[in-house]
């Protein structure tokens, strides 16, 4: 018996063809965006090997914006096309990845499932 894995391809293809509009463009959502790969370079390197680009999560779950002009995202979300029996959970920079048990339902015709990365720090620069 064949086993599914991953599919960067088609997971590289569903990130390409998501456009702005296809995002979330609340203050909060854009400051990640704007942020997220600058700020994590090896989350970021990361996700791009499974396909994902960071900059267009699924989700992101948010907390205000500290005194000090910071910013804690307590969970991203991500798609991954393929199936998820070949995916390990991984730890870089402090920022947990694994498997999201809870998650919007993306538009995708593909097999896939969804990770979650957490916690993220930024700043807040809105």
């Amino acid at each position: 018996m064949e086993v599914n894995s991953l599919d960067i391809n088609k997971t590289r293809l569903y990130y390409e063809h998501l456009s702005e509009y296809n995002l979330c463009n609340c203050a909060y959502c854009i400051n990640y965006i704007r942020e997220i790969k600058k700020a994590y370079p090896k989350l970021s390197k990361y996700l791009a090997s499974l396909g994902v680009d960071i900059e267009k999560p699924l989700e992101t779950i948010f907390l205000e914006p500290d005194k000090n002009g910071n910013i804690e995202y307590p969970i991203a979300q991500y798609v991954v096309c393929g199936n998820s029996n070949d995916f390990a959970d991984k730890v870089i920079d402090e920022v947990t990845i694994d498997i999201s048990e809870f998650h919007p339902t993306p538009t995708l015709d593909e097999e896939y499932f969804v990770i979650d990365v957490y916690p993220i720090k930024l700043k807040w620069i809105l």
